[in-house]
């Protein structure tokens, strides 16, 4: 059985969960921080970082990677489409949700979530206030611009687009934070459809369920 190395509140660790349920292939999650400096889990993965996937004696860390080895390894379900425009285009999405997406929600997720609830710490307002005031309007007014008007982010089916802009805004509401409906209402609409979907509800009541017993 396949191996799925982090913990669920990592937006990438989600993300490779979520491509594996989604392609109907089952897993085992071994609880692993961030960092770990283990010589076990530093041979996994160099730099440290979550998530790492392990399928019997091949092993790839980075959620980006181990979702192209999905793809290839597992097709069903498909996540980059076969197109070279759209595949490219989910591409992009994924690499601007993976990085500026996710760092601006980050700012929420760290500030009002992990600080004061989990380490013991206080709120930096000043943090939001720099995430609400900088960082996310203008990745708001990108996605904003890109986003369809009903349906999945991009294209007609599941992608790996919608896997890592959902997923980003869920560490974001985790903070707190929620989309202004009034100046972003094609994004609102795509995060409510997406929150809603099946897929998404079922993933994030486990990933609830693998918090609670890691208290």
């Amino acid at each position: 059985m396949l191996k799925v190395y982090g913990i669920p509140l990592s937006p990438f660790v989600r993300k490779v969960q979520w491509a594996l349920a989604h392609k109907e292939v089952e897993y085992e999650s071994i609880p692993t921080m961030p960092g770990d400096a283990s010589p076990e889990y530093r041979a996994l993965s160099p730099l440290g970082k979550i998530p790492v996937l392990v399928d019997g004696d091949f092993s790839v860390p980075d959620s980006s990677i181990i979702l192209r080895y999905l793809d290839a390894q597992y097709p069903q379900n498909p996540l980059y489409p076969s197109d070279a425009q759209a595949n490219a285009t989910v591409s992009w999405l994924e690499e601007f949700a993976d990085t500026k997406l996710a760092e601006a929600c980050a700012a929420f997720f760290r500030e009002r979530f992990i600080n004061p609830k989990m380490m013991n710490k206080p709120t930096d307002q000043s943090v939001i206030d720099d995430s609400e005031a900088n960082l996310m309007p203008p990745l708001l007014e990108y996605l904003e611009s890109v986003v369809q008007d009903s349906g999945y982010f991009f294209g007609d089916a599941l992608s790996v687009a919608d896997l890592s802009i959902t997923s980003a805004f869920v560490n974001a509401q985790y903070g707190d934070y929620q989309v202004d409906k009034a100046k972003y209402p094609k994004l609102s609409g795509y995060l409510e459809r997406a929150m809603q979907s099946s897929l998404v509800t079922d993933q994030l009541a486990k990933e609830a369920e693998v918090m609670k017993s890691m208290g």
